[in-house]
C-alpha cells in the first residue's frame, strides 16, 4: 500500500487496524490462558503485522510509526496484566519481546548483513559502497567494514535506506559482522 509521497501512512493505519483487532482478541483471551500462551499468541497475531516489510516502510517520521508503538506497549499492558500507565520497558523485559525501535534496527542490520554477504538480490550490487572505496587510506571506518554516508539535506534522504542501512550497520561492532548470519542474528538480539 503506497501513498504518493512514499509516508507509508496508509500502510501504517492498515497495519495498526489489524493489530488492534489482534489486540482485542488478547484482551478476551488473557483470563482463560497463562502468560506462556498469551506470548505465543503476541507472537502469531501482533509480531508478524509489525515485521512484514518492514525495512521498506519503516524509513518515515517517527511520529507515522508512534500509533504501531503504542499498539505494541497496550499489547504489552494487555499480557501482563498491567494498568494502562504503567511504564513498558520493565514489561518488555519481563516477557522478553523486543520493542518496535529494536525490531527495526535488527530487521535492518539483517539487511545490511546479507548485503554484506553478497546474498540479496543482484539489484542491489550497487546500493551502497564501502568507505575504503573512496579512498586509499586506512581510516577507522574502512578497517571497520563500514559503508559511506551519502550525502543528503533532506528528510526524503536521511528516511532511504541508503542512509539508513549505512549508518547502522557502521554502528555494528566490527566483531559482530564477520560471524555466521545465524550467530549474528542471536547477538543482536542479545543487545
Amino acid at each position: 500500500m503506497l501513498d504518493g509521497n512514499l509516508k507509508w501512512k496508509k500502510k501504517i493505519a492498515l497495519i495498526s487496524n489489524k493489530i488492534k483487532r489482534s489486540i482485542g482478541i488478547l484482551s478476551k483471551l488473557r483470563y482463560y490462558v497463562n502468560l506462556e500462551v498469551l506470548i505465543k499468541l503476541y507472537y502469531s497475531l501482533v509480531y508478524p503485522f509489525l515485521t512484514y516489510a518492514i525495512v521498506a516502510w519503516v524509513n518515515t517520521y517517527q511520529t507515522n510509526i508512534k500509533p504501531l508503538l503504542i499498539l505494541q506497549k497496550r499489547a504489552i499492558r494487555i499480557i501482563t496484566f498491567s494498568n494502562f500507565d504503567k511504564h513498558s520497558s520493565p514489561l518488555f523485559k519481563q516477557t522478553k519481546i523486543l520493542k518496535l525501535s529494536d525490531l527495526i534496527k535488527i530487521q535492518i542490520s539483517l539487511f545490511m548483513y546479507k548485503f554484506h554477504n553478497n546474498r540479496l538480490p543482484a539489484v542491489f550490487d550497487s546500493y551502497f559502497i564501502k568507505t575504503s572505496k573512496i579512498h586509499k587510506y586506512k581510516t577507522r571506518l574502512s578497517t571497520r567494514h563500514a559503508y559511506a554516508l551519502p550525502k543528503t539535506r533532506t528528510n526524503y534522504g536521511i528516511f532511504s535506506m541508503k542512509f539508513t542501512g549505512a549508518k547502522i550497520w557502521n554502528e555494528i561492532d566490527k566483531d559482530l559482522k564477520t560471524l555466521s548470519m545465524k550467530t549474528f542474528k542471536a547477538k543482536l538480539k542479545e543487545k
